[in-house]
C-alpha cells in the first residue's frame, strides 16, 4: 500500500514501483514472480558503450513521420518539459541536462532534483539561448519544436543537432504515447535495458490496480478541474486525448467526466455543476500553492451542493502527471485508487 495519504501527493521520490500481478502482455524475461521495488535508475543498462549511432523514428508535431539519427552518446542535452526533465532525472541522465524550459510547477516528486539543473525560461526558450548551450540533442515537447516555436526538426538538423520529440498532443496522449516516449529514450541514450523493464513494470502495477478496483461495486464519476489563468473561479477541462488523468481514473476504477466534445476548454461553475462529479482531480499549471486553489473550490457556494464538493473529495495531482505523465505513474494511480474506493487495499 502507498505510504503516502490518499488525498495528496508525495513531493520527492522515495518509493518506486510494485509489480505483484505478473500478466502475459509482459515477456518473461522483465518478470520473474514479483519484482524487488527500485527507482528507474536502478536497473542494470547497457552501459556507456551504447548503440550509437543509433535512429529514433517518431512524428512531429503535425504528426508527419520523423526520423532522426544519434550518431554518438549524448552528453549535452537540452530539454524542454517538465515531465521529459523527471524522466532525465530518474533514468540517472541528469548530469547531461545543460538546460531546461516550461516546467509546469511546483508540485513534483521531483522537485529538488528539478531545482538543481540549470533553467533556461520559465516557457519555450530562444533558439539563441539553446545554441548558445552548443547541444548535442534536444529533448522536446513537440509543439515547441515548430517554425513559430523554437524551430523545425529540420532546422535543427542543418546545424547538427538532432531532435527527439514528446509529449505530441496532435495525435493525441494516452499510455501507449506515453510509454512510446520512453521507449525513445531508452533507445536515444543506449539504456533500453532500464526503459524496458521500467515499462513492464508499470503495466504490470497498473493491470493489478485495475483487478482490485474491479471488485468495488462503485464506478465514481471523477471531474478533472485544471487551474489557470487570472480568473480563479473560471477552470479549464481537458479532454481524454490532451491527459492521462482518464486513463488513471478508468485504471483506477472510476469513470471520466467528458464534459463536451472539444479537446480544450473554459469550464464555468455551471459546468461543474452540470457535471457533478463525485470525486474532482485538481491539478493547476505554472502555480504553486495547490492546497490554497483546494480551498478556494471548496469555499466556492455557487459548488456547495455538487457531491464532490459537499463531500470534501478532492484529490490534488500535479500537472506533469495529470497531463504528460510522471516516472511514478503507477504509484499515483494506486494513490488514486485507494481515494476512490476507501474499502479496498492497493498494495
Amino acid at each position: 500500500m502507498s505510504p503516502y495519504p490518499p488525498h495528496r501527493i508525495p513531493t520527492r521520490p522515495t518509493v518506486s514501483f510494485i509489480c505483484i500481478l505478473a500478466i502475459s502482455i509482459v515477456v518473461g524475461a522483465f518478470v520473474s514472480g514479483c519484482s524487488t521495488p527500485q527507482s528507474p535508475g536502478g536497473h542494470t543498462g547497457e552501459g556507456r558503450d551504447g548503440p550509437w549511432p543509433t535512429t529514433v523514428l517518431m512524428q512531429d508535431n503535425a504528426g508527419n513521420d520523423l526520423k532522426q539519427t544519434i550518431e554518438a552518446e549524448p552528453k549535452r542535452v537540452v530539454v524542454i518539459g517538465q515531465n521529459l526533465a523527471e524522466l532525465m532525472i530518474a533514468f540517472g541522465l541528469q548530469d547531461k541536462v545543460v538546460g531546461v524550459g516550461y516546467l509546469d510547477g511546483a508540485d513534483s516528486y521531483y522537485r529538488d532534483g528539478l531545482a538543481e539543473l540549470p533553467r533556461l525560461s520559465e516557457q519555450v526558450p530562444s533558439a539563441e539561448s539553446v545554441m548558445a548551450l552548443n547541444p548535442d540533442l534536444i529533448l522536446s515537447m513537440s509543439f515547441a519544436m515548430t517554425e513559430e516555436n523554437l524551430g523545425t526538426a529540420e532546422i535543427w538538423n542543418s546545424r547538427g543537432i538532432p531532435v527527439l520529440m514528446a509529449d505530441n498532443y496532435t495525435i493525441g496522449r494516452d499510455l501507449t504515447s506515453y510509454f512510446d516516449d520512453i521507449k525513445r529514450i531508452g533507445t536515444a541514450f543506449g539504456i533500453s535495458g532500464k526503459t524496458d523493464e521500467y515499462i513492464a513494470n508499470e503495466r504490470l502495477a497498473l493491470a493489478d490496480i485495475s483487478t482490485i478496483a474491479a471488485r468495488s461495486k462503485n464506478k465514481p464519476r471523477v471531474l478533472l478541474v485544471a487551474s489557470g489563468g487570472s480568473n480563479k473561479l473560471t477552470y479549464n477541462y481537458y479532454s481524454p486525448s490532451l491527459s492521462l488523468v482518464d486513463e488513471m481514473v478508468e485504471t483506477a476504477g472510476g469513470k471520466y467526466i467528458e464534459v463536451t466534445d472539444d479537446s480544450y476548454a473554459e469550464m464555468s461553475a455551471e459546468s461543474i455543476i452540470k457535471a457533478a462529479p463525485d470525486v474532482i482531480v485538481m491539478t493547476q499549471f505554472q502555480k504553486a500553492g495547490s492546497e490554497s486553489e483546494k480551498a478556494t473550490l471548496l469555499a466556492d457556494a455557487r459548488l456547495r451542493h455538487v457531491p464532490a464538493i459537499a463531500a470534501g473529495k478532492i484529490f490534488l495531482l500535479d500537472y506533469a502527471t495529470s497531463i504528460r505523465g510522471t516516472p511514478h505513474l503507477g504509484e499515483l494511480t494506486r494513490a488514486l485508487a485507494t481515494f476512490l474506493h476507501a474499502g479496498l487495499v492497493f498494495s
